[in-house]
């Protein structure tokens, strides 16, 4: 029993004396605690820093931070000003600092003892389980509202697509109109009301076109709903992209563009999804007839504007309104508005060609619009494109051919500003320039003038790097204006390109484009003596070898890309030996080949523009430096097998290189060496891409995006180790 009575004595006195000890060592070891204090508030301050990096680093990748860490920096930056007040009143107090004892000093130690305990519980909270995740895609509140003016037959469509939209019983509605005639931007601007009215959780918007790619329509819809479609085969996707649409509850698809009967259930979007009542669609068409074809319940005109309304945005976009309604120029003016039809595309269009004009100017506008005869086109199109052709006809010669380049594309396909800078610069349509950045700047302002002429829009392509687009319409009356000037246009989406070739169809060409993406074999001759450009982009490997080139003397411009995913697997590109004899090419661009041997690109000799970008090649060609014209070497992704940079020397006219790591295994980049910039002639290097370590699209981005035109990319530097080569090439390289 004494045993047992000196146990439970001592676990009263450990209850009763450990406390007082406790809160002595408030009074008596104040500098131990201080010290605590101010290494945790370092640790904390330090975790601070790596996480805000870490904020940075996910927002420059577009992803969204999660809640619970702006949370914690919000804590955290409220724990550290504490702390920092708390240090003030230490320093500030004497007693704290050892003249006497008070219960000041001993509420100050325990404030001390609990800030510490909180900044060791943030630091150990700051391994977040999730941090980021990538950002949702604005979707349609991505599209600009600029120059969007609600008229009446405007107001009208408006009020039906917003009725129909509310309508619980209608779940498929049509708006069909007059190519050009605005209903693209109407149902956009729907769309934007139907998010911000909270109608809808989800908008998609997708465009179909005239001939419909599937797999691009599906890629759409999963970019906007932020999920991934794994599966290979468009019927997969399909049901991928099923499910995930049943889990939504109130979406709203937008398909545009819409030429003829388009089953929506290939892309995955049912019947059954409507008919529970989650899911809307609209579909924009320029043939009532489609309406009936996809089974709308509501079938909506636009129409064209009055004469009135009509006559507004004329003078908005000829910049008349400060005119006196006397004015000549606002007498002709009506008359030219009139001409236009009503159809807002052409009004834009004419309005910006003649705005800032003589009045000389706009009466032969007037005069050539009254007496100029329908085209053999669509009906109901002539008028339209009589207006259009009108404001081509005020461009100047070298931009006409750059609008009539833009036409070798497929519809509403986002042509890149470097792909359509290269082709142009290989045609020479802007003539004989001195450097290659004076030919970038003469395509770009050539660029902005088909902008500003309603011409072209300006779109976004792949990773929202700058691109270009043709309005339906425009892209037509670009494609008949080729054929009526000797420049005829083919663009081939639908045939082998074999059939073309051995039908003759190539013999008159200016330009060949072909998207078809099951040509795999080429073994015809090819005759086409005008042909300039011949663009082939396909789905699997190109077999040219018994192919003929001779009959293509006059070709500047050759692009063959694939559509494969690149690795070393890449598909093969077999060339026929007679492209050695296409000596007046002047760009020559081939893209996610397993090329090999490349040695016959040193035949040709007036290369102003060689691109190898994602290829896999044996290695360059020891006397490349035979290409003394060429201005520009894209080496980027290039897995070169046999690294030989050292060639790069010899090329004594190079304006722009582009080289980077290539991928030859998953996950693991073959990267050039720092030491091949000793092998490189820097003298006229004016535009440049370099990365050493590992794939970073961002610089490659940067330039296509203007933002910078000179960048070397190392993983991790250390000055002392850099190469006296790289230092002078830094020293005199920077922008």
């Amino acid at each position: 029993m004494a045993e047992v009575g000196i146990s439970v004595a001592a676990k009263v006195a450990e209850y009763l004396v450990q406390p007082v000890i406790r809160q002595g060592q408030y009074l008596f070891c104040a500098n131990k605690f201080l010290k605590n204090l101010e290494d945790k508030n370092k640790d904390l301050m330090s975790t601070r820093d790596i996480v805000l990096k870490r904020v940075e680093e996910a927002k420059r990748k577009t992803e969204r931070i999660e809640d619970v860490v702006h949370n914690w920096l919000t804590e955290v930056q409220t724990l550290l000003e504490e702390v920092e007040k708390l240090e003030q009143v230490k320093a500030n107090n004497g007693c704290f600092q050892g003249r006497c004892l008070s219960w000041r000093r001993y509420h100050l130690c325990k404030e001390m003892v609990a800030k510490t305990k909180l900044m060791i519980e943030f630091d150990n909270e700051s391994n977040f389980k999730t941090f980021a995740r990538l950002a949702t895609l604005p979707g349609i509140e991505y599209s600009s509202s600029e120059g969007f003016t609600f008229f009446e037959s405007t107001k009208l469509a408006y009020a039906q697509l917003w009725k129909a939209l509310q309508d619980d019983g209608v779940y498929r509605i049509a708006l069909f109109g007059l190519g050009g005639s605005g209903k693209t931007t109407l149902v956009t601007e729907v769309g934007k009301k139907a998010k911000e009215s909270n109608l809808f959780d989800t908008i998609v918007f997708v465009t179909v076109s005239q001939t419909p790619n599937v797999r691009n329509i599906q890629g759409q819809m999963a970019d906007m709903l932020n999920f991934e479609l794994k599966e290979e085969t468009e019927k997969g996707r399909a049901q991928r992209l099923y499910l995930h649409l049943k889990e939504e509850k109130r979406l709203l698809i937008i398909v545009d563009d819409v030429w003829g009967e388009f089953n929506l259930k290939d892309i995955g979007i049912a019947f059954d999804i409507c008919d529970s009542g989650s899911c809307k669609t609209i579909l924009t068409t320029r043939h009532q007839q489609v309406c009936t074809l996809m089974d709308c319940q509501r079938k909506i005109q636009l129409d064209l504007l009055n004469e009135d309304e009509a006559w507004a945005l004329f003078k908005k976009h000829a910049h008349l309104d400060n005119q006196s309604s006397l004015s000549l120029l606002v007498i002709v003016g009506q008359d030219v508005a009139r001409e236009c039809k009503g159809l807002p595309v052409a009004i834009q269009a004419v309005g910006r060609s003649l705005k800032g004009q003589s009045i000389h100017e706009w009466k032969i506008a007037l005069e050539n619009l009254r007496s100029s005869k329908p085209v053999e086109v669509e009906d109901g199109q002539g008028d339209a494109f009589s207006c259009l052709k009108l404001s081509y006809d005020y461009l100047k010669e070298e931009n006409k051919l750059l609008f009539l380049i833009c036409c070798i594309f497929p519809e509403d396909y986002a042509i890149s500003n470097e792909d359509l800078i290269r082709c142009v610069a290989g045609l020479g349509v802007y003539g004989e320039y001195q450097s290659f950045d004076l030919a970038r700047s003469q395509v770009m302002v050539g660029i902005n003038k088909l902008v500003g002429s309603f011409f072209l829009m300006h779109s976004k392509g792949r990773w929202r790097d700058k691109a270009l687009k043709m309005h339906d319409l425009v892209r037509d009356l670009g494609l008949w204006i080729a054929s009526k000037e000797g420049r005829t246009i083919t663009v081939n989406l639908s045939n082998d390109l074999n059939s073309l070739i051995g039908d003759g169809v190539m013999n008159d060409q200016f330009a060949v484009s072909s998207w078809y993406g099951q040509t795999n074999q080429i073994s015809t001759l090819f005759v086409a003596a005008k042909l300039e450009i011949l663009w082939i982009e396909t789905g699997g490997s190109l077999d040219l070898s018994s192919a003929s080139f001779d009959g293509l003397q006059g070709l500047r411009v050759m692009v063959l890309k694939s559509k494969g995913k690149y690795d070393l697997t890449s598909y093969d590109l077999s060339l026929p030996p007679s492209i050695e004899s296409l000596t007046n090419l002047r760009t020559l661009c081939l893209r996610e080949w397993n090329l090999g041997d490349i040695s016959f690109v040193v035949k040709l000799k007036k290369l102003e523009v060689l691109e190898l970008k994602s290829c896999v090649i044996n290695e360059l060609p020891n006397e490349i430096g035979n290409l003394n014209k060429l201005k520009l070497l894209d080496l980027s992704k290039c897995n070169i097998l046999s690294e030989n940079y050292e060639a790069i020397e010899e090329l004594s006219e190079i304006e722009e290189l582009y080289v980077s790591g290539a991928q030859y295994a998953e996950n693991v980049w073959r990267n050039p060496s720092p030491s091949f910039v000793d092998n490189v002639a820097v003298t006229k290097l004016q535009r440049y891409v370099i990365e050493f370590d590992g794939p970073r699209d961002c610089f490659s981005h940067a330039i296509n995006k203007d933002l910078i035109r000179r960048a070397l990319y190392f993983e991790s530097i250390h000055i002392s180790g850099l190469s006296a080569s790289i230092k002078n090439f830094c020293k005199s390289r920077v922008c």
